[in-house]
């Protein structure tokens, strides 16, 4: 599953992260500026440890787990506050 055909397609993704499942609108994919590949993107289903869902969140690439796109797309996200050319990233592979 490529990550920057779900963002160009604005296709819903499924994986684990952390050992819980995740459901995620993708928005930016790139390297942080920890030297990672990671997406940013708002996580609608699922769970998350620290947030309340909608919400934005980092996922780094390598754990991610199962990764799978859905039949789902999206057009705006579920959760304001996104913002191109994200200042977490030092390369961007691909945004929304």
């Amino acid at each position: 599953m490529n990550l920057t055909s779900a963002i160009q397609g604005r296709r819903v993704i499924t994986f684990t992260y952390d050992g819980l499942p995740r459901v995620v609108q993708p928005a930016t994919y790139g390297t942080t500026t920890t030297g990672k590949l990671t997406l940013r993107g708002c996580l609608i289903g699922g769970q998350s440890r620290r947030n309340s869902i909608p919400c934005w969140e980092l996922f780094t690439e390598a754990k991610m787990v199962d990764l799978a796109l859905t039949d789902a797309t999206f057009v705006e996200f579920a959760r304001e506050g996104y913002t191109r050319g994200d200042s977490g990233f030092v390369n961007i592979v691909a945004e929304h």
